[in-house]
């Protein structure tokens, strides 16, 4: 750090001090060699990567690293058996990504109502108090989902708002849960329902969890596991939750 910057943190507002930390952090990631899409990080140069991240050439959606981490997640779950939901889908970016470095014999249920999010609640209030998000937000089609996974014949879709429709895989088995629903009543729904069902060695993962814009995901994932399990926080905003083995 800097003179300049250490005297400017002891008069800084408290906004100022953690933007001034971001800045250093970021500084000392390029100068580590670190940052995440540094040449010498291979995640990016892995085959079932390369492979999704060609095929998805033009679905927008989550960004490449997390793609990543939900791939990571399914390969090391091979030996798991159970089936792969996810709840909230869009475009169906991570999905493709999920389908493409899954090497077991599986079936992905796709949970989306393609009318955007719902109203958010006071669980979705921003520190200031403001709310991200309003009713309809993120809204695309259906057909445009199911056509970027036109490819896959282990892809069925349950199409209607949570919970409504998540009776549709009562007393299923799942090794992968996957949740991307940015709200709290959805997030919890889905967690309330879908747990039960994880088979030991199965895990949960929240897209949402480490983002500002989310905090009602981050709050039911919390409130949530408390007694349960423990969650890993990681630096792409997302975050993993691992049943225990029986």
């Amino acid at each position: 750090m800097k003179v300049s910057e250490a005297i400017g943190m002891i008069f800084a507002s408290t906004e100022e001090k953690r933007n001034l930390r971001r800045r250093l952090a970021r500084r000392a990631a390029r100068e580590a060699g670190y940052y995440i899409y540094s040449d010498h990080m291979v995640w990016k140069e892995q085959p079932f990567f390369e492979k999704a991240w060609t095929g998805a050439t033009g679905i927008p959606g989550i960004a490449d690293p997390r793609c990543f981490v939900l791939q990571s997640v399914i390969r090391s779950l091979a030996q798991v058996k159970g089936d792969v939901a996810e709840c909230g889908v869009r475009r169906g970016r991570s999905t493709y990504f999920m389908l493409t470095a899954d090497e077991a014999e599986r079936t992905y249920h796709l949970f989306d109502a393609f009318e955007g999010l719902p109203e958010p609640t006071e669980d979705d209030r921003l520190a200031d108090g403001s709310v991200r998000w309003t009713e309809g937000d993120l809204s695309t089609e259906e057909a445009v989902a199911r056509e970027n996974l036109s490819g896959f014949s282990n892809v069925s879709f349950h199409v209607g708002w949570i919970p409504q429709t998540l009776t549709a895989v009562a007393g299923g088995s799942f090794a992968l849960v996957h949740i991307d629903v940015d709200l709290h009543a959805p997030t919890r729904d889905s967690l309330e329902f879908f747990w039960p069902l994880v088979v030991p060695g199965g895990m949960v993962v929240s897209d949402d969890y480490g983002s500002r814009k989310c905090p009602g995901a981050r709050k039911a994932f919390d409130e949530f596991f408390a007694d349960k399990a423990g969650i890993i926080e990681l630096p792409t905003g997302q975050a993993l939750v691992r049943k225990a083995e029986a």
